[in-house]
């Protein structure tokens, strides 16, 4: 899958975008297989580049450099950039029970100073897989994390413009109280 291109509109501030964190089954490289409800297997022969942690937030670093909004967008804080998009991938999984895919990332928008959140979202989505083949699954997981991941750079995109607006207006209205009438 592609990064986007570029979005017309203000600059953003830099975001830091680390490595999500994963829940224990999904945080290795080897595919997570459901065989039922509380089964869940990791595949012998199937798994991924990286873990799904770190190649979710990669697409996502990806998608929000491509549309040139930010100052930057960082993997690593060196030094801390005003937003941090923090992510945990709660599922990345084929169903073998009711032959699916399936992908749940928890993601939170934050301002670095204060932490105070400005935003969070679960997005979980669940396809058909066609025939009870490993490979299509894998292109139908890849396909519902490139669509989710375009969904979430723009979910971003628009929380951040909307803080940094909010905030420009309170310092604003904060500075002309403070210089009285003239």
């Amino acid at each position: 899958p592609t990064p986007g291109k570029p979005v017309p509109g203000p600059k953003l501030p830099a975001v830091l975008v680390p490595d999500f964190s994963s829940a224990t089954p999904y945080d290795r490289l080897r595919l997570v297989i459901r065989k039922s409800t509380v089964e869940l297997q990791a595949d012998r022969t199937l798994q991924w580049v990286s873990v799904p942690g770190r190649m979710l937030a990669q697409g996502l670093r990806s998608r929000l450099e491509a549309t040139e909004r930010f100052e930057s967008v960082r993997r690593e804080a060196s030094p801390r950039p005003p937003y941090l998009v923090e992510g945990r991938v709660e599922a990345l999984e084929i169903d073998d029970v009711s032959d699916t895919a399936r992908l749940r990332i928890h993601l939170r928008i934050l301002r670095t100073d204060g932490g105070v959140l400005i935003d969070q979202t679960t997005v979980e989505e669940q396809r058909p897989v066609n025939g009870h083949k490993p490979s299509e699954a894998i292109l139908v997981l890849r396909d519902i994390y490139s669509q989710q991941l375009d969904g979430l750079t723009e979910r971003i995109i628009n929380a951040m413009q909307q803080d940094v607006q909010r905030t420009a207006a309170r310092d604003k209205g904060a500075a002309d109280t403070q210089s009285g009438p003239q």
